[in-house]
């Protein structure tokens, strides 16, 4: 036990706390100095395992192809099925909905189908032949089934891996990237991309105007009946109530509007007649040489009153010559007795064509006016049936018109089979790339490399140095204290 009562010799030893290490400059370069070789060493380690794993890994190298998606298609016809006429805010939409068809199982798998990726070993791994690597796998449940060793599958798998689509923020333009093993491949299969998408968006427009096509033509059959049906309900119709009808106008109105002009044109020729016939009574009274009004003239009458005028001259002449008791003028007179008896007899014959001329236009009119009314009182029927046929007529005329429209829409469905107004178009093919995308080039790769080893080769010399002065100090603390000691006694 220590004896607190008896005197310690030698001087007295100074017990201090410890003191919170401080950054030293000086310190951190004499140890960087130190360690300069482990610096230097890193380095040229790092820059030649890079040199070497850049040597190991295989290069890849990237083809883009930019896609242009208007969301409004070409205007080639009005009334086009997958014409599309989107809104503002839909756009966008519409451009992203496309970069999904692009990377669609459907798109890739024309492009395995086009380029034969199946056979392809950047694609399709061979299968390992080792024993103990099929085990291992086995074990681990790798093994994919016997439904998932589909080549082709693999291969669609193996490019939705080695494939890139994006579309830039408030644009329509689609990019799509391609990563293989050769420049040219990935030109190849970035081309092949785009076609097959182009291809596959007219495979969908036309086959939705096939099924259009096919649906308008199946629905054709049916309304085709229901307007023969129709048809033949107004046939039907007109024969039970007799409604025959030409140029599309019923016989009855065609015969009422034919007569009413015939009534007013016999009416006309009725009152002429009967002008002409008054007039002619009324010459009867008058002398022989009165002159007769031009509807009464007629070749006979004007040769006898000439020759009457000139009778009547030549009487005169010779009355004043001779005398009225003369001999030679009573065969003058006998001669003006027979023209006057011979005008009479001619105007009795006038005065009687006259009155049937008259007879004929009035029976005409009175058979007109007979026939007009017993069209009207056929129309008036006609009118009463015309209520039930209008009605049928309108049946038919509507479904003639949606037959006549589902035909001709049937029409246009079948053309836009042929036809693609898709506004789809590429702006930036697809070229083989001149440097490799992966790994990074080497001009990038070996300064980092560089920087990265002799970071590490610093960090190194930097540990190494502090646990050197650590051992330097714990040597110094256990060094003796010259004399200086505590003396302790057993209890």
């Amino acid at each position: 036990m220590f004896d607190f009562g008896r005197p310690i010799d030698g001087e007295p030893v100074m017990i201090t706390a410890p003191t919170r290490p401080t950054l030293d400059l000086g310190l951190i370069l004499r140890r960087l100095w130190h360690g300069a070789a482990y610096i230097v060493l890193g380095g040229l380690l790092s820059v030649g395992l890079t040199i070497v794993i850049l040597n190991l890994l295989k290069p890849t190298y990237t083809s883009s192809l930019q896609i242009l998606i208007d969301p409004a298609d070409l205007p080639v016809i009005a009334n086009d099925l997958s014409n599309r006429s989107p809104q503002a805010d839909s756009g966008v939409s519409l451009a992203e909905s496309q970069a999904r068809v692009v990377q669609s199982d459907s798109v890739l798998r024309r492009v395995v189908a086009r380029l034969d990726l199946a056979h392809d070993d950047e694609f399709v791994r061979t299968p390992s032949t080792n024993p103990i690597m099929i085990t291992l796998r086995r074990t681990l449940g790798l093994d994919a089934p016997a439904a998932s060793r589909d080549p082709t599958n693999i291969a669609l798998d193996a490019l939705r891996l080695k494939l890139g689509v994006r579309r830039a923020e408030r644009t329509f333009v689609i990019d799509v990237y391609v990563q293989t093993e050769d420049a040219e491949k990935s030109a190849r299969i970035a081309n092949a991309i785009g076609d097959a998408y182009f291809a596959e968006e007219a495979a969908a427009r036309m086959d939705a105007a096939r099924r259009a096509s096919d649906a308008l033509t199946g629905r054709l059959t049916a309304l085709r009946q229901g307007v023969e049906e129709a048809e033949r309900k107004v046939v039907h119709y007109r024969e039970a109530n007799k409604l025959v009808s030409t140029s599309g106008r019923l016989l009855s109105d065609q015969q009422m509007s034919d007569l009413n002009q015939q009534l007013v044109g016999a009416t006309i020729r009725t009152a002429e007649a009967r002008a002409r016939l008054d007039q002619a009574r009324h010459m009867r009274t008058g002398e022989a040489g009165t002159a007769l009004p031009e509807m009464l003239q007629s070749l006979e009458m004007q040769n006898l009153r000439q020759q009457y005028a000139t009778l009547s001259r030549n009487t005169a002449e010779l009355a004043a010559r001779l005398g009225e008791r003369h001999p030679a003028m009573t065969e003058q007179y006998a001669q003006q007795r027979d023209l006057q008896r011979l005008i009479q007899r001619e105007k009795e014959r006038i005065i009687d064509t006259s009155q049937k001329d008259y007879d004929r236009a009035a029976a005409s009119e009175a058979a007109i006016r007979k026939s007009l009314d017993q069209v009207k009182v056929e129309t008036a029927g006609n009118d009463r049936a015309n209520v039930g046929l209008r009605e049928l007529e309108r049946e038919l005329d509507a479904r003639r018109t949606v037959y006549e429209t589902f035909l001709r829409r049937a029409r246009e469905t079948s053309e836009q089979e042929r036809l693609n107004s898709s506004n789809v178009r590429v702006i930036s093919s697809p070229t083989p790339a001149r440097t490799r995308t992966w790994p990074p080039s080497p001009k990038v790769a070996l300064p980092l490399a560089l920087v990265l080893g002799l970071a590490l080769g610093a960090a190194l010399a930097l540990m190494l140095g502090a646990g050197r002065d650590k051992r330097s100090s714990v040597q110094r603390a256990h060094a003796p204290l010259g004399g200086r000691s505590f003396r302790a006694v057993d209890a």
